[in-house]
């Protein structure tokens, strides 16, 4: 051949080249499908974002405060009737809080207390056994020359359960303190006047003293050891474990397929394309899954020394560490299967259950109960919420399983046998038939293969392996 007909044929190869890439950038499929899955994804993310923590207040459902009442009563004199107080001001609170989206139970001391340090509760509300003497008195010495004592409801709260949740908590005594200290005031101010005779004037600072004759009093009884970021550090922690086991699982898929030949490997402007190794998928998914759980253990104990040297607080730091072994591998074996048997819709699938779902439902910054309810539908399911439960019992509760650690165990456990017996059930089916990760396994129907290129006569070459060759390949 001439080098002028070799110069010939380069540039009508040129040719042909800038043409038909010029007909695949061309075409509307090259456009439409990233950008529609782009908004859609990013579309959904900001829906349940925003609409999770937006409008908090009319969003409060089924806030679970303890209410305990352990007034006994008293009597203004000897010879009248018995009169109970705390039992008018719970008469008072129990509808007005629940028009609030506040649930008050009535319970003992010892549960109320229980549940609180379990994570059950948001707070806990409690009248001491002397309130209604203490009111007694209080009107007593509107006349009498006695240093009365003013008589006080306990709020208490648990910032283990959520600072949002505990700020809640405070807005509903702030709430409860004028709405409780306008019907006692008022009442109070008029037995004090029918005692006296409507003739007698109150002096203004008696009449101010008597308005406000309850003390709301918010405490907490246990408050978090210095180190807990204020009750988010466990959400942080969850948040860790998650994306370790997802991003983990995307960023071992990458490397394994790339040393096998599977995908190119990139280094700037280097590429390469080993040479494609005979293994099954099965067989690939089974390395990814070792490698993601020898991940896990390293990373759950770099996770544990990084905390330790920023100064975060980590009580029970073993049971952390197996748990985080136990999350990580759990939500890497998952998102690896997801991969293996759905391909590439498999990481929108993983973005989406995991990260975009997760965190909005996830309770760890706004409380389920002052979000819509459909989160509260979405966490039943999700890892990240059940995972939050897990590491806030063992940082803030004393790894207490009754407090949430038991629950987290068993789903997170369930999530991992879903993940395996999805990706062996999954990678197998697909080596029985023959559908090994090479060019022209599969045959594809022209309809889907006009959705995969636009040129749909040379898209896909339809091949189908006989059984006897697909069992030697996958050996």
């Amino acid at each position: 051949m001439s080098a002028r007909g070799g110069v010939e044929t380069d540039a009508r190869h040129d040719e042909q080249a800038r043409s038909a890439i010029g007909d695949v950038v061309g075409h509307p499929r090259f456009w439409i499908a990233p950008v529609a899955v782009v908004i859609a994804l990013m579309s959904l993310m900001a829906a349940v974002y925003l609409g999770a923590v937006v409008n908090t207040r009319e969003n409060l459902h089924d806030f679970h405060v303890a209410l305990v009442n352990e007034d006994s009563g008293g009597r203004a004199t000897p010879d009248s009737p018995t009169m109970n107080v705390g039992r008018q001001i719970v008469e008072q609170l129990v509808p007005t809080t629940a028009k609030q989206g506040i649930t008050l139970q009535q319970m003992s001391r010892a549960d109320a207390m229980h549940k609180l340090y379990t994570g059950k509760v948001y707070g806990v509300i409690a009248i001491d056994p002397n309130f209604t003497n203490l009111m007694l008195g209080l009107a007593r010495s509107a006349v009498l020359p006695n240093q009365p004592s003013r008589p006080a409801i306990d709020v208490l709260i648990h910032r283990g359960s959520g600072t949002f949740a505990s700020s809640i908590t405070t807005m509903m005594a702030q709430e409860m303190d004028r709405e409780v200290n306008k019907q006692a005031g008022q009442q109070l101010i008029e037995n004090v006047r029918k005692e006296l005779g409507n003739s007698v004037q109150l002096a203004g600072a008696t009449q101010l003293a008597l308005s406000q004759p309850i003390s709301i009093v918010v405490s907490e009884p246990q408050p978090l050891p210095d180190g807990a970021a204020n009750g988010l550090s466990a959400f942080y922690f969850t948040l860790l474990l998650v994306l370790a086991g997802f991003s983990g699982a995307m960023v071992v898929s990458i490397i394994v397929d790339g040393q096998l030949g599977q995908l190119p490997i990139e280094f700037g402007p280097l590429f390469l394309l080993r040479k494609r190794l005979a293994i099954s998928r099965w067989g690939t998914l089974a390395a990814k899954w070792m490698i993601m759980l020898i991940i896990a253990a390293v990373q759950a104990g770099l996770f544990l020394l990084v905390c330790a040297m920023v100064g975060t607080s980590l009580p029970n730091s073993f049971v952390l560490w197996a748990f985080s072994v136990l999350v990580i591998t759990a939500v890497g074996v998952t998102a690896s299967s997801m991969m293996a048997v759905f391909g590439n819709p498999g990481l929108l699938i993983n973005l989406v259950f995991f990260v975009i779902l997760g965190l909005p439902s996830s309770g760890g910054t706004v409380p389920l109960e002052a979000s819509p309810r459909v989160f509260s539908w979405i966490a039943a399911v999700e890892p990240m919420h059940l995972v939050y439960y897990g590491v806030r019992s063992i940082l803030y509760f004393d790894a207490d399983p009754a407090s949430g650690l038991m629950r987290s165990v068993v789903m997170t456990v369930a999530g991992l046998v879903f993940g395996l017996l999805l990706g062996v059930l999954g990678t197998r089916y697909y080596d029985r038939k023959g559908w090994f990760r090479r060019p022209n396994a599969l045959s594809v129907p022209p309809r889907l293969a006009k959705l995969v290129d636009a040129d749909a006569d040379q898209s896909v070459t339809v091949t189908e392996i006989p059984a006897r060759a697909a069992v030697s390949e996958s050996k």
